[in-house]
């Protein structure tokens, strides 16, 4: 004959044996006390927290023959015992997942009028509730709704998300909670000191982190290493059993990671491969561990963890020399590594991958938004050290530079070459003058007047002044900078065009095969204009699940967002030395300064007028 297994030898009789969940048993008890039990009931939670348990609980303490019912349910008298036993008619225990149609639904309603043979209540336990099919749950409604008065429902779920709204608003809803590791390791010694089993120190608590909040896996943890095991069982022989890596190599790369020891860190990894350990095991403990340290930085409450004093006295220190970004990255790196580890042909690759990003990878910092040329700028900084080299001051220069506005051209249409004035060579530099940014030169602050131009900033210092007149043209519009940009987009898109539509074809070969009739042809702004052969092929590119494709790719080459719209080649009325003309005067700075300002494009060149003489 089997031997009963631990989880079911010691499962709950009374309210006052149950392990956690002191909420919904509070609850139950005061409505057995006061005769105020309802007619259906929904316990939801993850598996193996006492689901199951608290529904044959509820079954005995409505039946139970106590005469107080503050004490039910007893767990001695002839109900309490048949229940437990499996063996009373009256308490109908199901498995929906087994009984998903709605004939089942039907025979439950037709049962549920009879009244009970024996006990006091009929009740019915329907686990996996969630597994019923649609019908079956619209069959029950009615009678879950109105029951007769001697019935009573029961239902269980992990799932709760799939039960119709219709069911939960008719029940009365709990919500079972996982078990703390503290709980669980006490509930653990106690089974094991009545089995006769011997745990050591740290061989409870290293079961109950593995189970995960479920009391029937740690039980059955407990069951598996009393066979593994003659004598004591130890921290080493959970960690060996279940794949666990010893707590040593989890401190030793956090602290490795800590310190920015790379070294130390890939020899941990390397260390825990050469165990044969689980890889993924591993990351779990190191995601755990570093979420500790993280919640322990961001509130410094150590109620939020359930661990001992010893580690929450090092996970406190580790918390004081990490930083919050650090933390964070380190997180979302190795929680991510249980798929990669468990189908990678490569072995710990991936965690040495991670360990390296973690250490050598720049944290992610947020850049500020580049506002637009016409919005008012901050003033620069006056004060700028004298040491500064020509290459890092004219990086300051270009930041304080940020908020000149070229001038409105009277005729945008026609590319007029810019008269630039280079100021003469001076050792000294001049100490009145604004930095000419844009023509024409704004008059500079006098000592008369006292007043400086409301539209220019202060000048630069001396140090800038002359880094920037020894290392760059007078002239530099931001928007023409933009403008810069958009045209070398489109040199690019034009040199990769054929790997381009290579990217395109593992998403869609119908795109491809329509882009193979389309080429490059403008960019306006955050737009790229691609020059089609048809109106056929302008709109099926134009279509908008064809269109996203296209935009994808263009995001993930050139890190950034375009539209795509098309332009039909065969209504192009453009000559062909029009194109170059117009292609050559995008290449003017003051006309692409123009294009940007205005959000405008070429149409055509007009030759310049000749005044008289």
């Amino acid at each position: 004959m089997a031997v009963q297994s631990l989880y079911r030898k010691w499962r709950s009789q009374t309210f006052a044996e149950l392990v956690g969940q002191e909420h919904v048993v509070q609850t139950l008890r005061n409505a057995i006390a006061e005769d105020r039990v309802g007619h259906a009931y929904l316990f939801t939670g993850p598996r193996g927290v006492g689901k199951t348990t608290m529904a044959r609980l509820l079954a005995k303490a409505v039946n139970c023959l106590h005469p107080d019912p503050a004490a039910r349910p007893c767990g001695t008298c002839e109900m309490c015992t048949a229940i437990a036993e499996g063996r009373a008619v009256d308490v109908i225990e199901m498995d929906a997942a087994s009984h998903t149609s709605v004939e089942d639904a039907r025979e439950i309603i037709e049962r549920v009028q009879f009244r009970p043979s024996v006990a006091r209540m009929k009740v019915y336990i329907i686990d996996e509730t969630h597994m019923l099919s649609t019908a079956a749950f619209n069959a029950l409604l009615k009678t879950l709704e109105e029951p007769p008065d001697h019935a009573l429902f029961i239902l269980a779920t992990t799932e709760v998300h799939k039960v119709p709204a219709t069911i939960l608003s008719r029940c009365q809803r709990f919500t079972f909670v996982r078990h703390s590791v503290t709980a669980m390791a006490a509930h653990l010694r106690r089974i094991a000191a009545a089995e006769g089993i011997v745990l050591a120190e740290g061989a409870p608590e290293a079961i109950a982190r593995a189970a995960t909040g479920s009391m029937r896996d740690a039980l059955g943890i407990l069951e598996q290493l009393a066979s593994f095991v003659e004598g004591p069982i130890t921290l080493q022989h959970v960690q060996s059993l279940l794949g666990m890596t010893a707590a040593a190599e989890v401190d030793a790369l956090i602290e490795a990671l800590l310190s920015a020891d790379l070294t130390a860190a890939l020899r941990a990894v390397n260390a825990v491969a050469n165990q044969g350990a689980d890889l993924r095991q591993f990351a779990r403990d190191v995601v755990e561990r570093l979420r500790a340290v993280m919640l322990l930085k961001a509130t410094g409450d150590r109620t939020l963890l359930d661990l001992g004093d010893d580690e929450v006295a090092q996970l406190m220190q580790w918390a004081q020399r990490a930083e919050m970004a650090a933390l964070v990255q380190w997180v979302k790196l190795f929680s991510g590594l249980d798929y990669q580890l468990r189908t990678t042909p490569y072995g710990h690759l991936p965690l040495e991958v991670a360990v390296v990003e973690a250490l050598v990878a720049p944290v992610p910092v947020v850049q500020p938004v580049t506002p637009h040329p016409h919005a008012v700028r901050p003033q620069p900084s006056p004060s700028v050290p004298a040491s500064l080299t020509t290459s890092s001051a004219r990086s300051n220069i270009d930041q304080s530079m940020a908020f000149t506005v070229a001038p409105a051209l009277t005729q945008p249409s026609v590319p007029v070459k810019p008269s630039r004035a280079t100021p003469p060579p001076s050792t000294e530099p001049p100490t009145s003058s604004p930095l000419p940014a844009t023509p024409p030169v704004a008059p500079p602050t006098t000592p008369e007047s006292g007043v400086a131009p409301t539209a220019d900033p202060p000048p630069p210092p001396p140090a800038v002044w002359a880094a920037v007149q020894q290392s760059r043209p007078p002239v530099d519009y931001p928007a023409a900078r933009a403008a810069d940009a958009d045209l070398s987009l489109l040199e690019r898109l034009e040199a990769t065009w054929e790997d381009f539509k290579r990217d395109v074809r593992p998403r869609s070969p119908t795109v491809q095969a329509l882009l193979n009739s389309a080429r490059p042809y403008d960019v306006e702004g955050n737009t790229i204009v691609l020059l089609v052969t048809s109106t056929f092929h302008k709109e099926r590119l134009e279509e908008p699940k064809n269109r996203a494709i296209i935009e994808e790719v263009l995001r993930r080459r050139f890190g950034k967002t375009y539209a795509v719209r098309c332009t039909i080649e065969e209504k192009s009325t453009e000559p062909t030395d029009l194109r170059a003309k117009i292609r050559e005067a995008r290449k003017d700075e003051l006309v692409r300064a123009a294009l940007n300002i205005f959000d405008a494009h070429i149409v055509g060149i007009e030759p310049l007028e000749q005044e008289p003489e």
